[in-house]
């Protein structure tokens, strides 16, 4: 697990040394840039936690050799937020989430007696709208020509949008009206409203480029295809950590 969030810090750093060397020169002084930011950019990698709540997860995890936790994976995102005063953003925010567990059969063999298995991934891409209010001043304007960035600034969110999801299994699966094996996939996608709540704080590194932490949760439920006929709404809400890179524009 730690080799994926090394490797996503480390690409984090090399891109923001590559945006400031050219762009320094015509933005920032000495400490400070030449005009209050317009907008942010954030690139964030972190850990995503399902809360897999809903009939189908529970199905699952009684069957199949699975636990609630293996839904939960690495997480990927980025936010544009665009100032709208000194103290609120408006962004527009993409994620990205995604587990894959091979399983078998807790209490069944097949007639060999060999372990009955099958593979189940679970995807999660929410596409957001939120208002960003950063809890105090995230910089000063000294006169007209210079605006110095706070070390750190503590802020909340909220918003709402749509998510993606994608549930699928593909193996070996038992009938329990004949108890017979048989091979087969399936799956299940679909678009589901989602709203959220963050909070997180920013650390100055340079003028440009702050170093970001943040939490957020996520609620939604979304309808499954006929391959899952019978269950509820999935469940797609869960928390998440992570930390990143924000650079101001």
């Amino acid at each position: 697990m730690r080799k994926p969030r090394i490797s996503v810090l480390t690409v984090a750093g090399l891109l923001a040394l590559g945006i400031t060397r050219p762009a320094r020169a015509q933005a920032s002084g000495d400490g400070f840039l030449f005009h209050r930011p317009n907008a942010r950019l954030a690139l964030r990698g972190g850990y995503a936690v399902a809360s897999a709540g809903s009939d189908l997860f529970q199905f699952t995890t009684e069957q199949l050799t699975l636990n609630k936790r293996d839904f939960s994976g690495l997480s990927f995102g980025g936010s544009i937020g665009i100032a709208a005063s000194d103290q609120l953003d408006v962004t527009l925010d993409a994620g990205f989430s995604r587990s894959s567990k091979a399983s078998e059969f807790r209490n069944l063999v097949d007639n060999n007696r060999l372990p009955i298995q099958q593979n189940t991934s679970f995807q999660r891409v929410p596409l957001t709208v939120n208002l960003k209010y950063y809890l105090s001043p995230p910089g000063q304007s000294i006169g007209t020509a210079a605006w110095i960035p706070a070390r750190v600034t503590p802020w909340v969110g909220g918003g709402a949008g749509m998510m993606w999801y994608r549930f699928h299994q593909d193996g070996d699966f038992v009938d329990f009206n004949t108890n017979n094996v048989f091979s087969s996939t399936f799956d299940s996608s679909d678009w589901a409203p989602v709203a959220q709540g963050m909070l997180g704080a920013d650390f100055t590194l340079t003028p440009m480029i702050a170093f970001t932490t943040e939490a957020r949760y996520v609620y939604g439920k979304g309808k499954l295809s006929r391959d899952f006929g019978g269950f509820d709404k999935i469940d797609l809400s869960g928390a998440s950590a992570s930390v990143g890179l924000s650079f101001r524009l």
